[in-house]
């Protein structure tokens, strides 16, 4: 059930499936100029696990509003889903994902509140500064008459492997429609959150400041995080303590969209198969 939630920085949308007080929580976060409709081909498949899902739209897009004061930085805006969250009652023992940037979310929500996430899985997200402005790096940026944050169904294509047949999608326009409704103006902020974010300090070392367990996923035909920032991704955090990456063949930059099933089973076998230090008994 989708539902728009107000706090201090402005009205987040959230689509809460299942009890608030469970035990098994996942919470997906979505990357810049997506939604929420990017996690409904997956949803079916991680209800197998999880008895409450709950996405939510960051401000600036979505059906989320614009933030109050204009003001977007990853710290605000990992700050405001957890407001929602809390709001919701939904505060502990959390599988937290996130794809793209909004895996950089997901890791400063764990920053901020680490106590109460007990796994991240982060898709093709970036880990250096070098490679956060993803457009900057894309083929988006090489097609003619584009230009960066263009809106159209040329560059919509780029977010999956060149061999993904859109067609086969819930809806196939859905990375048009997200891109569509963000303002062009709060699109060029968002960008800049992961820049400024990971300029402050990389990924490995924000992952080093808490002990939970992470899960890595690249999808090798990424075209928007591109070969380049996968390699310097996989080198930055690869030697993170309890770390895990793992390839998805024949996916982009929106696996979770190419393969919901193989993507969800990637999630569900990572939680059953790792501990929270904190929680291991001796």
């Amino acid at each position: 059930m989708e539902k728009i939630l107000s706090t201090s920085e402005g009205s987040v949308n959230t689509n809460l499936i299942g009890p608030v007080d469970s035990d098994s929580i996942i919470v997906l976060v979505p990357g810049i100029n997506g939604s929420i409709e990017y996690f409904n081909d997956i949803i079916p498949y991680l209800k197998s696990k999880y008895q409450t899902i709950v996405a939510l739209d960051l401000l600036g897009q979505g059906k989320s509003s614009n933030s109050k004061n204009d003001h977007y930085t990853i710290d605000s805006e990992a700050w405001n889903l957890l407001e929602a969250m809390a709001r919701l009652k939904i505060t502990r023992k959390l599988v937290v994902f996130g794809y793209g940037v909004g895996g950089l979310v997901a890791v400063n929500m764990a920053e901020m509140r680490g106590f109460t996430i007990n796994k991240l899985i982060l898709l093709n997200t970036p880990a250096t500064d070098k490679y956060a402005d993803m457009d900057a790096h894309s083929s988006v940026a090489s097609i003619p008459l584009l230009g960066k944050l263009a809106k159209s169904p040329v560059k919509a294509g780029m977010y999956f492997d060149k061999n993904f047949d859109r067609s086969s999608l819930t809806d196939s326009k859905v990375v048009d429609e997200a891109a569509n409704k963000v303002d062009h103006k709060v699109a060029k902020q968002l960008q800049k959150m992961s820049v400024d974010y990971l300029g402050e300090k990389a990924l490995n070392k924000r992952l080093r400041s808490f002990d939970i367990p992470t899960l890595a996923l690249f999808g090798e035909g990424d075209q928007i995080l591109t070969d380049k920032g996968i390699k310097d991704a996989k080198a930055t955090i690869g030697r993170v303590p309890d770390l895990k990456m793992e390839d998805i063949k024949g996916a982009g930059h929106l696996a979770m969209m190419e393969k919901p099933e193989e993507v969800a089973k990637m999630i569900i076998d990572f939680d059953e198969s790792t501990v929270k230090k904190e929680e291991t008994v001796n």
